[in-house]
């Protein structure tokens, strides 16, 4: 099993999840300095967005620290962008997702333009066959991540997909992803064989995010049968806090054809996770993206705690478990 925290050069084997809007430089620097690899989740964001977001992580902390971004065929403009921003500030990793599965060329030519400018990579992926590409095409990181994960939802859950990505890849680190937020997570992912874990939904409800409050305390209060799937017809589905927004997604996804769902969808709910995040509107017009794991996220804590937390908890839990017969 790979060593994580040589890779990432982090005190700890996790990384920070990237959310739009979420997480910025406050949220970012923090999990850094925490001991983690906080990830900038800007990859769409403006350019003076992205830059600034940048600078002021680097202000904030000296540690490693990553960027988002999405390969797709339909975003070359996006990926070249962002790439010359991250050579531009030196920044260690850019952190690649994806919603549409991993094309072998397209990939390959991604990981070789930025191994080239001296950045390391972590891919996501959602499936075994995705992490083969992502392996094959030279990845530092593979993200495992499950349907229980927050934002854009995958198919098969963590539990199941963690162990078939383990046993495909034969370079890369692999990180267990969805449905972690506490020392157990930690210690299923380990035994699933897991080199590390990732977090989002947990970092909803850190004091240091930015945040609007409402949406701190909507993630607090819901319980992961108050989520629900829109924007299925976009084939990008998220999990979302009921609201006003979903109800009215969900309505399109039932009564239009697919392409005319998915259109009128990415108008409605466009800027829905920003519309939140600035202006604290969780009813009406903004979207609250955690995972299932929502349900063990009931108060503010600060980063440095939730992430020594996690560890130190997780792993008492495997030193536990080893003694079990």
């Amino acid at each position: 099993m790979k060593n994580l925290t040589k890779i990432l050069g982090t005190e700890y084997p996790i990384i920070g999840g990237p959310m739009a809007w979420t997480s910025m430089a406050d949220l970012v620097s923090e999990i850094s300095n925490a001991g983690a690899l906080g990830v900038l989740g800007v990859g769409f964001a403006p350019t003076e967005i992205v830059e600034r977001q940048i600078k002021l992580t680097q202000e904030k902390t000296s540690r490693p620290f990553a960027i988002n971004v999405t390969i797709s065929e339909f975003a070359a403009d996006n990926l070249k962008r962002i790439t010359e921003i991250a050579r531009k500030y030196r920044v260690e990793f850019i952190y690649a997702d994806n919603f549409a599965g991993l094309n072998q060329e397209l990939t390959q030519k991604w990981f070789e333009t930025w191994h080239q400018a001296g950045i390391k990579v972590i891919a996501k992926v959602a499936t075994a066959k995705e992490a083969i590409v992502a392996d094959q095409c030279g990845a530092e990181v593979i993200v495992a991540k499950g349907h229980e994960g927050g934002g854009h939802m995958t198919q098969v859950g963590t539990m199941a997909l963690v162990p078939a990505v383990v046993d495909v890849v034969k370079q890369a680190a692999v990180v267990a992803s969805g449905g972690i937020a506490d020392g157990r997570g930690y210690a299923a992912a380990r035994i699933l064989g897991a080199a590390g874990i990732e977090m989002g939904t947990v970092f909803l409800a850190a004091i240091e995010d930015g945040i609007h409050p409402n949406v701190k305390q909507a993630v607090i209060r819901a319980q992961a049968e108050d989520l629900v799937m829109t924007g299925y017809s976009t084939q990008a589905p998220c999990w979302q806090i009921k609201n006003e927004l979903s109800k009215k997604i969900l309505a399109i996804e039932r009564e239009l054809p697919q392409a005319a769902a998915a259109e009128k969808i990415e108008q409605l709910a466009s800027g829905s996770l920003k519309i939140a995040s600035e202006t604290g509107d969780v009813e009406q017009k903004g979207a609250v993206m955690p995972g299932q794991v929502v349900s063990l996220v009931t108060k503010e804590r600060a980063v440095k705690e939730i992430v020594d937390s996690v560890y130190q908890s997780g792993c008492a839990l495997l030193n536990d478990a080893a003694q079990i017969r």
